[in-house]
């Protein structure tokens, strides 16, 4: 009886980009990006008209009404861990690869 094969890790992982890939490809075509930016520049437009509106009105006027900023922060203890390992990894690469070719030029002189 032969033994059922799993798929590799690297066909899995790659069948995974893939799909990311494609579901990102489908949201580009489909305009929802555009979207997003078409309803940024309606807000900032109304926000304008409202302004020009107060000042013909002769109201006090604050920039903080008529600006809409939607920062959020993703920021938690994951988030820290994973940029901190990422530096930590960028920088053991860094100088490994610096190290290697170090040991290559003192090979090659």
């Amino acid at each position: 009886m032969k033994k059922k094969q799993r798929p590799n890790w690297f066909f899995r992982t790659l069948n995974l980009l893939f799909l990311i890939f494609i579901s990102l490809y489908i949201a580009l075509q489909s305009g929802y990006y555009e979207s997003k930016v078409a309803k940024k520049t309606a807000m900032t437009e109304e926000s304008i008209k409202q302004f020009e509106q107060d000042v013909k009105d002769g109201k006090s006027i604050d920039l903080n009404d008529y600006v809409f900023e939607e920062k959020k922060d993703y920021s938690n203890n994951t988030t820290d861990a994973a940029i901190f390992i990422g530096g930590k990894v960028e920088n053991f690469m860094s100088s490994g690869i610096s190290d290697l070719f170090d040991l290559l030029k003192s090979l090659v002189t």
